[in-house]
């Protein structure tokens, strides 16, 4: 690569035709695992970021990172070889992306989860990162998710194993396809946990409301259900969600810091053939 690069260097009058294809070579298959991690992460992959936005931010990646790419593996290679390399760094990119949203999607699944059990399952919007209606408290815990996220630098974090990827696994590797579908698995196991984790609490506390609400309207059949029964258990979510911001905020960052050792260990497992 320094050789390449070298040769390119004595000015353009002298560069060679045959370099400048070599790297555009390189750059263009370096952006495919970085263009299909952009496309599948819970964040860069958001439907109201423009498609062009996320092309230039991939290319501009993938020129960053050209100094750590060994481009041995694909500049001798032959058609069919070529062939495997894209559907590898696109199915690698893709799964690192894949395994982020996975995780993150456990704050919207307990989210939704806890509107349904305060009522508010009514209460939807437009969610920008898949487009469809999701309840309000998802999308409200989400955007602190990715608020915590960004705050904890998570993105350089990102950016840097993503760097790191093309030393641990890089071009013209074999992606073991059994370790990386039991990181499917398990990211969506670690996906319930977490959703349990961060929605029990609240539904624990209105499951006891509407406990209450029942044995009040039991003994007290005058007083109606959802003139009582409804307002009385909006006030509670309205109540535990505030009263459990702080911990909420915890959450969120372990969250985000398992998400990074998650992704990093996958990494590993490419590294180690496993």
């Amino acid at each position: 690569m320094e050789a390449l690069l070298s040769e390119q260097g004595n000015g353009l009058p002298g560069m060679a035709l045959g370099g400048v294809i070599e790297l555009i070579t390189v750059v263009f298959f370096s952006a495919l695992r970085v263009g299909a991690f952009l496309l599948a992460s819970p964040f860069f992959g958001a439907q109201s970021i423009p498609i062009q936005v996320r092309i230039v931010t991939a290319m501009v990646l993938s020129i960053v990172f050209f100094g750590q790419i060994d481009p041995s593996p694909i500049l001798n290679a032959g058609l069919l070889d070529l062939t495997k390399v894209i559907f590898v760094e696109l199915f690698t990119g893709l799964c690192i992306g894949l395994f982020l949203s996975i995780l993150f999607a456990s704050v919207a699944l307990a989210g939704e989860k806890i509107a349904a059990s305060g009522g508010l399952g009514f209460a939807a919007q437009v969610d920008p990162n898949t487009g469809g209606q999701t309840p309000v408290i998802s999308n409200i815990l989400t955007l602190f998710l990715v608020v915590t996220f960004l705050s904890l630098d998570g993105h350089l974090a990102l950016i840097r194993a993503i760097s790191q990827s093309y030393v641990f696994f890089p071009f013209g590797g074999n992606l073991p396809l059994k370790s990386t579908s039991e990181y499917g698995i398990d990211a969506a196991g670690q996906m319930f946990e977490i959703a349990t984790i961060i929605m029990l609490p609240v539904v624990a506390l209105l499951l006891l409301t509407n406990f209450a609400i029942g044995v009040i309207t039991r003994s007290a059949p005058q007083l109606n259900l959802f003139s009582f029964g409804f307002p009385m258990t909006l006030m509670v979510v309205f109540v535990a969600l505030y009263l459990s911001a702080t911990p909420l905020g915890y959450a969120m960052q372990e969250v985000s810091e398992f998400s990074l050792e998650f992704v990093a260990g996958f990494l590993t497992g490419l590294a180690n053939g496993q």
